[in-house]
């Protein structure tokens, strides 16, 4: 088999099966039944960090899936190691971790490299991390033989065209999967400081942050890729999956959808030192009461 190899054990999260197991599965269990919305689980986003970061937060979303267990997961992420232009998919037939491996869908991965916005590229995928570093969580959630194919995407700054071509070529291919398809989102919210060049205040830092980062969240949960991408161009928020979130979100939502955010951190409220932060947050949308009562 062709295994994409992890780059990530023993830095980002441990290399041992045994402790990354253990601490995947603490997180899982900071997850709060009451904040789980109604019907199934449709749409998610999931913090990227290294896990003392945001381990946390992603936790606070998965461990609501356990009883949820979708055939394929169609997982959009940012470029961070490589400039791309198109959006990057895998030949890998499988992803490896510390725990096995996730095995990719390689027929959804053809039929979406068929669409001249998506692409075969191995080199953006080899040493890239917002892909592998949720791989854990759907290993821990569902445990091997029943954790679910995926189709990885390295999704690159888009246009507003390019992300509504890009959303109808992904909402073709959910149509044509059979069983549950959930679309996985994989961001991390406001860059600020000067590592990252962005440092748009200067007095309030937290709480700026929290607002600045709201705008984007309440776009998500509205269901809203429009207005997602308006927000980005007009307050130059530094979230790096936000193009991934509005092909994502392109797709379509049912009537009586529900959502609800899960988690929200950053990294500064790790030593209360917000001068280099990044800000994460796990969101859920699910179809709602009415979908599952066929109303």
């Amino acid at each position: 088999m062709n295994i994409r190899p992890t780059v990530l054990s023993g830095s980002w999260y441990p290399a041992d099966p045994v402790e990354l197991a253990k601490q995947v599965d603490d997180f899982l269990a900071e997850a709060d039944p009451a904040n789980l919305t109604r019907g199934r689980a449709l749409l998610a986003v999931s913090p990227h960090a290294g896990y003392a970061y945001s381990g946390s937060t992603a936790g606070k979303l998965f461990g609501l899936l356990k009883d949820q267990r979708p055939e394929t997961v169609i997982l959009l992420a940012p470029n961070h190691r490589q400039a791309i232009d198109r959006i990057a998919l895998s030949t890998a037939d499988a992803f490896g971790t510390p725990l096995g491996q996730v095995d990719l869908n390689s027929s959804a991965g053809a039929q979406l490299a068929a669409h001249p916005l998506f692409s075969f590229n191995d080199r953006a995928h080899a040493q890239e991390h917002a892909v592998e570093i949720l791989l854990p969580f759907l290993q821990r959630t569902w445990p091997e033989p029943n954790t679910p194919h995926m189709v990885p995407m390295l999704v690159p700054h888009m246009d507003h065209d390019q992300v509504q071509l890009a959303s109808s070529a992904l909402s073709d291919l959910v149509k044509s999967l059979t069983g549950h398809t959930l679309i996985l989102v994989s961001s991390d919210f406001t860059h600020f400081g000067s590592a990252f060049g962005y440092q748009p205040f200067v007095t309030n830092i937290p709480q700026s942050l929290e607002t600045l980062d709201s705008g984007a969240i309440l776009r998500i949960l509205a269901g809203d890729p429009e207005r997602l991408l308006e927000y980005g161009a007009e307050s130059g928020i530094t979230m790096c999956g936000l193009p991934a979130a509005a092909v994502a979100l392109g797709c379509g939502l049912p009537e009586g959808y529900e959502a609800g955010l899960l988690g929200y951190s950053r990294s500064g409220d790790r030593d209360n030192d917000y001068s280099h932060s990044v800000s994460y947050a796990s969101i859920l949308i699910t179809s709602g009461q009415e979908q599952e009562n066929g109303h």
